[in-house]
This record gives structure tokens, sequence and C-alpha cells, in this order.
């Protein structure tokens, strides 16, 4: 009795209501669409479900008309109205063929007929909520429906987008036993929709992806698993979305065995995440997937489970996947690498990076199962170790070093070996390689070590000035250093680091290359740096001559050779012989006058040292003079150029050094530098300040060590050359000859006469006395200290001299002072 009433009240207060929804005027619709709302919803109407049952019964095709007015508002609330029934689960079964007609015509008809964002929200709401209400009923409008979701899944709005790809997930589980023969055309427009800006949208899209996979035909999963693996750049949020529908798909997907290449990489790109979550749901995930393998096929794997033998040299960090997982992968790899390899060559840096960590992860499940797929693998792992980008070569390497771990080297030394003497890239080759020495057991690397340094120490490997190769050298000698014991290959290392060393110009990498020489010396039980150059030096100067005569700039033997020069120290002495037949043939046949510039330049320092290096062996007096006659005298004469100016410095330098050795046996070097003094006195009037400085310390050092080779001819042209220096216009010039003539006036020529050589002392003593009168004021002491040791000789000249130009002077007192001077001593001595 009481629905009665309550039928008959309700008919009598939308009777009106209805008739209005009918109206032309929108205005009429709008305000019967109102009323309808608070008459039927906010009212105790909306406790009575019989009562909302006959209201939509009656009221329902003039609601879905409504859907279709030509007035936004009114399509609104006509929209608002019917999802409320929805929500009550008053609507039947009946009447979907009422509601779902009009969705599909406002949303999937192209152009999309509904232009309020707002109200394509609602629609797309009635269609999931239908299918959450009727799920398997709704198969009979599969249709209808899917192309409904085709259009909004790339709707210009991102909510209906959202809620679009929400719908798929609904409707692909609640329809799953029909879905699959309209599933794959939502393929497409999802992978549209995967783009979209908003990340909430891209993971309500993924899992829309995941579940038409899981829920329909699996054959998209060729489409989509490309662009879904590109989602692995995304967001954190996202990416744990991705490795949620990977390991859902790798679960439960029907016939995924024929796409494991397809999932995996979905799921296992997750295992190596910058982000904890992602990682930790990718390793749980990738675990129940192994353990669920394994059981689906414990009849084939029983044997392989029951008799898994742990790796010995198995990564201590990693923790080794189950046998279901290594088997997967193992299967896997061979469809994978291809796509893989492809990407580690991409133009982007994102899928290089995670094309790098996936082929990472892979060679870690895929255990000693990655023997068979070494060479491919080692294709993609050179073709990245030169990536741009740091982040992907340092993957590349900690992907080789687990590969290492995983294969012997005598299947990997062949397959990289020969790419070392590749031109440019052989840097890539050689961090490959130093990464998968160092993963490997040593007791394994040990046996190859000799080959590997045998190819590493080809001049086309170890004479490569390029620093990035050289860092890689160093890198690999380092590891193979560490792992195995060098006493078979010393040498070959020895001559590699030293190269370093020598033409390097990074002192970052000559560091390293002088810590590595330090270490190598220990491993081969020496107890110093110097030790292995002693025993080395002699070795390696030997393979410098058959070349020396021809030596460049940049010849990887000179670079080598100048590094001796700078390291070996008392070494060279030692192999004295080998050193000055070296030297001789790159020097004495003036081949490179760079080449000869530096050697010169590094004898000079060597003969110049305080503890004498090259009088280590106690041969120098033997070599020394071979080294003045052949490596300097040469260069002395007079020539025109730059060049030759140069070398003439250079030249006069060393032999400067060599005349200020004690020698014990000074004979052989005397008759040489006598040879050397004929030229002295050219050399004083050089073009060059160094060339006439250093010609001042030649008959310094020849009066002290060699005086026997000064008899009063040389000593007065000598002499006379260095007064004419008072007037040089360099300074250093001056105060030396002022220096080196009060040394040669007291140490005067054997069996010296005075008388005789007067007119000579003479003409000295003018030309020097005019210099008391210079503007210098160091001259002056200079040459007043000169002429005190001058005057000494024949002090009555001197004294003549001096009086009669005295009055000329303005510095007149100089002269006197001298002539007191000169007196005194005359007084003193009797004369």
């Amino acid at each position: 009795m009481e629905t009665e009433d309550a039928e008959s009240q309700w008919s009598t207060e939308l009777n009106p209501i209805l008739s209005d929804l009918q109206h032309h005027h929108k205005a009429k619709r709008r305000k019967a669409l109102e009323k309808y709302l608070q008459i039927v919803f906010e009212s105790d109407k909306v406790e009575n479900k019989n009562v909302l049952e006959k209201i939509l019964e009656s009221s329902i095709k003039l609601l879905v008309t409504c859907m279709n007015d030509e007035s936004e508002m009114n399509r609104l609330n006509a929209t608002k109205i019917i999802l409320k029934f929805i929500h009550y689960q008053i609507v039947n079964e009946k009447q979907l063929i009422s509601i779902i007609p009009v969705v599909h015509h406002r949303l999937a008809t192209v152009p999309v007929v509904e232009e309020s964002e707002e109200v394509r929200l609602l629609m797309v709401n009635i269609i999931n909520d239908l299918t959450s209400q009727f799920k398997a009923k709704l198969i009979p409008y599969m249709n209808d429906i899917v192309n409904i979701l085709k259009e909004t899944v790339i709707d210009s709005s991102p909510e209906v987008r959202k809620a679009a790809c929400e719908c798929v997930s609904n409707y692909a589980e609640s329809t799953k036993d029909r879905f699959f023969m309209q599933s794959e055309s939502l393929a497409k427009p999802l992978l549209k929709a995967l783009r979209h800006q908003r990340f909430r949208n891209r993971i309500a899209c993924i899992r829309a992806i995941g579940d038409i996979l899981l829920y329909g035909d699996n054959t998209p999963i060729q489409k989509v698993s490309s662009p879904l693996a590109q989602c692995a750049l995304d967001l954190p949020q996202v990416r744990l979305a991705l490795v949620t529908v990977g390991g859902d798909l790798a679960t439960n997907m029907g016939d995924r065995y024929s796409y494991w290449h397809r999932i995996l990489p979905i799921l296992l790109i997750g295992l190596r995440d910058d982000d904890a979550d992602v990682k930790q749901k990718a390793k749980e995930l990738w675990a129940e997937v192994g353990a669920k393998y394994e059981q689906e096929n414990m009849d084939q794997l029983k044997e392989e489970i029951d008799f898994d033998v742990p790796v010995e040299n198995y990564p201590p960090e990693e923790e080794r996947p189950g046998v279901g997982c290594r088997i997967l992968v193992q299967k896997s790899l061979v469809h994978i690498l291809p796509g893989l390899l492809a990407d580690l060559d991409d133009w982007q840096e994102g899928p290089r990076l995670q094309a790098a960590r996936l082929l990472t992860t892979l060679v870690l499940a895929a255990d000693r199962g990655a023997t068979q797929y070494a060479e491919k693998i080692l294709v993609g792992l050179h073709l990245a170790a030169g990536d741009k980008e740091p982040k992907v070569v340092k993957e590349v390497l900690e992907c080789s070093r687990y590969l290492g771990h995983f294969i012997e080297p005598a299947t990997y030394l062949p397959l990289v070996l020969p790419r070392l003497e590749s031109g440019n890239y052989g840097e890539k080759s050689l961090a490959v390689l130093s990464a998968l020495v160092s993963g490997t057991q040593s007791t394994a690397i040990q046996p190859h070590l000799l080959t590997i340094l045998k190819a590493v120490s080809s001049e086309e490997v170890a004479y490569v000035s390029k620093a990035d190769h050289q860092d890689a050298l160093l890198q690999l000698i380092h590891v193979l250093l560490e792992k195995c014991n060098p006493e078979e290959c010393v040498f070959e290392m020895f001559r590699i680091l030293l190269f370093i060393a020598s033409s390097s110009g990074e002192s970052d990498i000559v560091d390293s290359a002088l810590r590595q020489l330090g270490i190598l010396a220990q491993k081969a039980g020496h107890e110093n740096l110097k030790e292995l150059f002693c025993k080395h030096t002699q070795a390696t100067l030997q393979t410098f001559l058959p070349s020396a005569s021809s030596w460049k700039e940049y010849n990887p033997h000179f670079l080598m050779f100048v590094g001796l020069l700078e390291l070996a120290g008392e070494a060279l002495g030692h192999d004295l012989q080998d050193l000055v037949s070296v030297l001789s043939t790159c020097v004495g046949n003036k081949q490179d006058p760079f080449v000869v510039l530096r050697c010169l330049s590094h004898l000079r320092s060597l003969l110049a040292k305080e503890d004498q290096p090259l009088a280590s062996g106690g041969h120098l007096d033997k070599y020394l003079p071979i080294i003045v006659s052949e490596c300097i005298a040469v260069f002395l004469p007079w020539s025109a150029g730059r060049t030759a100016e140069t070398l003439r410095t250079a030249a006069v330098t060393c032999l400067a050094a060599a005349c200020h050795l004690t020698l014990s046996q000074p004979h052989q070097m005397s008759q040489e530098v006598k040879k050397c003094l004929t030229i002295i006195p050219a050399l004083i009037e050089d073009d060059a300040e160094d060339t006439r400085l250093f010609s001042c310390e030649v008959i310094m050092w020849t009066v002290t060590n060699y005086p026997q080779l000064i008899d009063s001819d040389v000593f007065h042209i000598l002499a006379d050359k260095l007064v004419k220096r008072f007037d040089d216009v360099c300074q250093n010039v001056r105060l030396r000859a002022a220096k080196v003539l009060s040394v040669m006036f007291t140490r005067l020529p054997e069996n010296y006469d005075p008388q005789i050589s007067s007119p000579r002392l003479l003409e000295l003593y003018e030309t020097a006395v005019i210099f008391l009168d210079d503007p210098d004021m160091k001259l002056q002491d200079a040459v007043l200290d000169a002429l005190s040791k001058m005057g000494s000789v024949c002090p009555d000249l001197l004294i003549k001299t001096l009086e009669v130009g005295a009055p000329k002077y303005r510095n007149s007192h100089h002269c006197y002072q001298l002539i007191n001077s000169l007196k005194d001593m005359k007084l003193s001595t009797g004369t």
C-alpha cells in the first residue's frame, strides 16, 4: 500500500517534469532536469529502490534523449542523473541498449560529437561503472564500448584519458572470456596515450596495456614491448608501474612462453633502477617469476635444480638468481640481444644507458650460460665502451667485469685481443679487457698473462699518445699487477709504463705510470725503482739502436729514450756504452734538430747534477770524451740560421757542464777540450747571449781543470775576447767575463813571461781600464777586482796606464784606489 502511495506521489510530481523534458525550449528542459535531480535524489525516494526503478523505467528514454541535447548544461545534468542511477544499481540489463548507443554516438563518432570535457568524463565513468556492475553481460556491446575507449584514451582532456585507460583495464578483466576479439584494436591508441605529459596518465595507460595483453589477445606485445621499455626512462612512479605490469605478464599472461624475450626486459630493467622501491619490487617479482617457471617445468628442470653448483667466482656484491630465472634468460638471450645491441648505439643517452643496464642484468642472470653469446655481447660492449656519457661507460665496464666472472679467458681473449689494434678506438678494447680481467680469478688469468702482454706491448697498442688510450692501458696494467705475478713479462710492462711516463702531457697519467713502475719493481722482487731501471735500462737502450738514426720529434723510441734520460738516474752510468751509442747515433747524425736539442738539454742536466749519475758505473772517464767529440763538438762551429744558433747554445752548455767534471784520468778528455778550445773565441762573440755566457764558463772550467791546455798565446787570445765582453749588451755576460778574467790571472800558464807579453798586457790593461768609468756600478766593481788580479802580473805597466788615464775619468777614485793597491802590493812583495 505504501509503495502504491509513493508511486502515485512521484507520478504526480514528475509528470510535469517529464513533460517539460520534451519542451522545445532548452531553458525549460534545463529547469526540468534540475527539478528531476532534486525530487529524485535529494528526497527519501533514494532509499526506495523499487520507486527508483519505476522512475528510471518511465524516464529513461527522455533522459537518454537529453544526453544528446543541444545545450551542454542539459547534457551534463542528464548524464549526471544516469550516472547516479548506475551508482544506486538501479539500471538493469534491458536499459543498457538505451544508454550505451547514445554514449557511443557522443564519444565514438569521428570527429567526436561531444564538445564538453566534463560531459565526456561523466560518460566514460558511465561505461566504467556499467562495466563494474554488469561485467560479462556487456560482451554484446563490446564493439561499441571498444570504439568508445579507442577514442577516449586519446582524448584531449587528461582526465578523460586517465578515466578511459582505467576503464580499459576494468573492461578487459570483466570480459576476459571474449575480450581477445577486440583487444588488439586498443593497442595503437593506447600507445599514443603512453606519451601523455601527465605521469598519472602514463601509469594508467601502462596498466591498461598490461591488461589488454593479460586478458585479451597477446600478439600486440610485439608492437607495445618496445614503447613500454622506453618508459624505463620515466619517473620512479611510472617505472614502478612498468615493473609491476612486467611481473604480472611474466607470471600470468597466456602463451607467455612464446614471448619471454618481449616480457623479460620490461621486468628486468628494474633490477638496476636508481630508485630503491622500483629495484626491490623488480627483485621480488623476478624471484616469483623464476619460482613459478620452475614449478611449471619441474620435470624438465629437476636435474638442474638438484645439481645446481654454485659459481666459485660469483660477484660477491650480487645475489645469484634461482635456476628458473637463469634458464629463462639463457633461452631468451638469442632473441633479446639484437635489439638490445642496437639500442646501445641509439642517438639519445637515456636509451643507451637503459640498454647497458639491461645487458648487465642479463649477463648476471645468464650466469655461465652467457658463454655461448660471448661474441655478440662483446661486440655490444666494445661499441658502448667509447660512449661520450660516463654513466653508460661505467655500466658497460661493470657488465664486462661480470662477464669476466662467468667466461674463461680462453674464450674471451681471442675475441678481444685482435680488437686492441683498431686504430683510434683501441682504448675501448683496452677498457673492456681490463674489466674482463678484473672479474677473472687470478689462477685463471695467470697462464694467459704472456699472451695478453704480447698483444698489448705491440707498437700499435703500447705506443699511442692519446690520453684516453694511455689511461685505459694503465688501468689494464694495474689490474694485471693486482691479479698476476709479472715475473715472466716484467720487461714488457716496464717498456709500456716507461713510454706512458715519457710521452704523456697529463700529470695525472705520468704520476700513475710512475706508481705502476714502483708496484712493478716490488712485484719483480726489487727493493726500489732504481733497481728496476738498473735491471732493464741496458736492454731498453739496445732496442733503440736500430732506429736511432731516423728518430723524429714524436717517435715512440725517442720519447722513451728521453724518459730514460729523465728517470733512469744511476742506471745510465752502469750502461754508458749503450747510452753513448744511442746518443752518438741520434745526435751525431744531425737528423732532426728537435731530437738533437732535447738530447743535449737532458745530457747537460745529467752532467750538471751534483750526484753525477753518469759516473755511477766508473766509466765516465772513458766515455765522456766520446760524448764531447761525437755529440757536442760537432755543433760548436758557426753556421747560419736560428736553429743552428739554438743548437750551438745547447752544445756549449753541455761542454761547460762536461768541463766542470773532475775526472780521475783526464788525459783523453783534455784532448777533446783542446779541440773545442779553438772554437771558443768565436763563441764568445756569438749572437746568442747564452752561448756567450756559457763560453765564459767553458774558459773558467778549462783554466780550473785543464790548465795545461792554456799556453801564453791561448791565454791572451781568450783574455782579449773576455775584455771585449765588458762592452756586451748583457750585464750577466759582462760580469761573468770579469770574473773569468780574475780567475785566469790567478792561474797563469806555465813559464809565462810578463816581459815578453807586455805589449799584449798593455793592450788588455788599456781596454779594461776604460770600464772603470762604466755607468754600471756592478761592472765597475767587477772590473776593479779583475784589474787588481791582472795588475799583479805586471804592476808597473798597469800603474802607468792608470796614471795616464785617471784624470780623464769621472770615477777617477777607482783609478787611484787601484794604483795605491798595486803600489802596496809591490812594497809587500819587494818588487
